[in-house]
């Protein structure tokens, strides 16, 4: 049985792996190799000629993606086997998505070129934008080139470490920094099964989420480095390596200059931290439908920081994998079918459903229902 859906499930992923080469940016060369580059370039042609053919390839593969996460949570397949099995096949699947192209979002070059500042040009990349280096080959698929770096100097030094053995190359460079979230990503969820006490819907939530393997791996959003040392932070406080801990969880802001994650600090430094993840949660996601105009799909993976804090059943992580899905559809299938970002706001309903989301997870939290019915009982 565990054979059958391990060819199942990185059979679906290597679909997703495949497909991301459709829409590779037309200014970009991968392969130089002729028969490779062929191949690529009939991909290219179903992506961006195509579109209704393959925005439909992509809503068939997440949904079976979906449909595989659901079942991983409810069968009893993940609590039969053993870690090592399923860290095999975790480990496949991540290697997969950290290999597949980012065809949902352009940050990565953005993350490279901050950092070619600094290693090539030898500038400050809060001083120097990219637009400012003209006759740089890499303009050519380069987005966003006129705003200096919005990101901390820790970013900076984490997407420095493949390019010191890309020999200045770009494809090894851009796979290096791929690989090298792939690897953040496990240990991650590695750190994620020790904090947990080994329980292992961890491989359902983290390890096999098509959103988090997405939006971390395939499109390579630097907001992982953030989940993951926070994670430290809160195993080292654990293991009360107290003055270790406050200094990686301050090391967060210097990844991304976000003050708000700041307000996670409860969830460290108290001990009924599933009451603040419950309200951590609760005022991001009603934080989110406040500002739905600013909102990226990303920012969603935030949520992260708390949820493995809350004691969620089976059933409020479904519902969370279906928010998620949403996500995924909504904002990305228009984008695929048409090219544009025009059609993928949505904005009353996903402020709906964030604010709704939002009061579900409220609801999970004991004290807040016994306060509810003990209002409706003295209404009555």
């Amino acid at each position: 049985m565990f054979l059958i859906s391990s060819l199942v499930i990185l059979s679906s992923y290597f679909l997703l792996f495949v497909l991301s080469y459709f829409w590779v940016d037309l200014n970009l060369t991968l392969i130089s190799w002729g028969p490779g580059n062929q191949v690529l370039e009939r991909l290219k042609w179903l992506g961006y000629f195509n579109r209704p053919l393959s925005s439909r390839l992509y809503l068939a593969i997440i949904l079976l993606l979906v449909l595989i996460q659901i079942y991983l949570l409810f069968s009893r397949l993940i609590y039969r086997e053993s870690l090592r099995k399923l860290l095999i096949l975790a480990g496949a699947v991540i290697l997969l998505c950290s290999l597949a192209y980012p065809f949902l979002s352009h940050d990565i070059f953005s993350y490279l070129f901050d950092a070619k500042i600094v290693w090539h040009y030898q500038k400050n990349p809060y001083l120097y934008s990219p637009d400012q280096f003209t006759g740089d080959s890499w303009l050519r698929f380069m987005h966003w080139t006129h705003r200096t770096t919005p990101y901390g100097p820790i970013w900076i030094i984490y997407s420095l470490l493949p390019a010191l053995f890309s020999f200045g190359r770009f494809v090894l460079n851009f796979y290096g920094l791929k690989l090298l979230n792939g690897l953040v990503f496990f240990l991650t969820g590695g750190l994620l099964l020790k904090i947990t006490k080994t329980d292992k819907r961890v491989f359902a939530y983290w390890f096999f989420n098509p959103f988090l393997l997405i939006e971390f791996l395939v499109n390579a959003h630097n907001d992982l480095l953030m989940i993951a040392l926070f994670f430290v932070s809160l195993f080292l406080w654990q293991k009360r390596k107290f003055s270790l801990a406050i200094l990686t969880f301050l090391s967060l802001g210097a990844v991304k200059f976000i003050t708000m994650l700041f307000l996670v600090w409860p969830l460290i430094l108290f001990k009924n931290r599933r009451f603040w993840a419950t309200w951590f949660v609760f005022f991001m996601m009603v934080g989110f439908a406040w500002e739905i105009n600013r909102f990226q799909l990303w920012y969603f993976t935030w949520a992260f920081l708390a949820l493995p804090l809350i004691a969620m059943t089976k059933f409020s992580w479904l519902i969370f994998f279906i928010f998620q899905a949403l996500l995924l559809i909504f904002k990305y299938c228009p984008f695929l079918a048409t090219g544009s970002w025009e059609g993928t706001s949505f904005f009353l309903f996903f402020q709906v459903s964030l604010v709704a989301l939002g009061l579900f997870f409220l609801s999970l939290w004991p004290e807040f229902r016994k306060r509810i019915m003990g209002f409706l009982a003295k209404d009555k």
